[in-house]
């Protein structure tokens, strides 16, 4: 996958929107998405769908974090029930079709737990070992924030510092590690439950799950991981991640 330099000057401007017009996306940006998404499917061996209207997945306040109007497109992540990384996989590329979105000038959120699953599975297509994990909601949303959206965000304002993140550190990472740490300050998380920790040791950067958050850990993790990656190539650095036993480290290209 090439990732894009957009999708780093969206992480910065990326904040979660909750009121949405009533309007449709624009055929174009529709087929970009769908392009997008059609690739990382193949990539990640997904079934990441798209609809076009998301309002009667979005039901209004529910539980805890979900207050939603308009009528946004819902993007569907839905992955192998049986695998144990479809949750991690659903946040990394679920978090770069996000930063696209942002780039399209779409307002997004991501939704876990504050819509009915069971209303979006007449509207998606699910085998039966596919689970639906969680939606993106991606829309037209006016320039400034509603009051409603403004209390919401409140929640979850306040970001890890540097030092919070980089849990430990047997020495001073190089440039290129501390972009990734940066860009992956201000990856989203469930609830703002900040589950994610950092180890740069013997000159290898690996991100671990820190803590619960609700389920959504796995989720957490992958998009933490998307923005550490488009962080790190902003120091010059590609490369993937590969799974250890309790964490993923990042073996470089170059």
């Amino acid at each position: 996958m090439d990732l894009k330099q957009a999708w780093n000057q969206a992480i910065i401007s990326r904040t979660s929107r909750r009121s949405y017009k009533n309007k449709r996306i624009s055929a174009l940006k529709v087929a970009q998405i769908k392009q997008l998404i059609d690739m990382f499917n193949m990539e990640s061996g997904l079934k990441i769908q798209f609809i076009d209207n998301g309002h009667e997945f979005l039901t209004g306040y529910k539980a805890s974090y979900g207050m939603f109007s308009g009528t946004p497109a819902v993007i569907a992540l839905v992955g192998n029930s049986q695998s144990e990384e479809s949750k991690r996989l659903a946040g990394y590329y679920g978090e770069f079709l996000v930063l696209e979105c942002v780039s399209l000038d779409l307002g997004t959120c991501w939704i876990s737990g504050t819509f009915d699953k069971e209303s979006c599975r007449k509207h998606i297509a699910l085998d039966q070992e596919d689970e639906l994990i969680c939606i993106i909601a991606a829309g037209i949303v006016r320039e400034n924030k509603s009051l409603k959206e403004r209390i919401i965000s409140q929640v979850g304002k306040s970001k890890q510092t540097f030092n919070e993140l980089l849990k430990e550190a047997s020495d001073t990472p190089p440039l290129w590690v501390k972009l990734g740490i940066e860009a992956a300050r201000f990856a989203p998380s469930a609830v703002n439950g900040k589950p994610i920790g950092y180890r740069y040791q013997d000159g290898q950067i690996s991100v671990f799950i820190a803590k619960e958050n609700h389920g959504n850990q796995e989720i957490d993790l992958g998009i933490s991981m998307a923005h550490f990656q488009l962080g790190a190539l902003q120091g010059l650095q590609r490369g993937n991640w590969i799974k250890d036993s309790q964490s993923y480290r990042f073996q470089c290209e170059f």
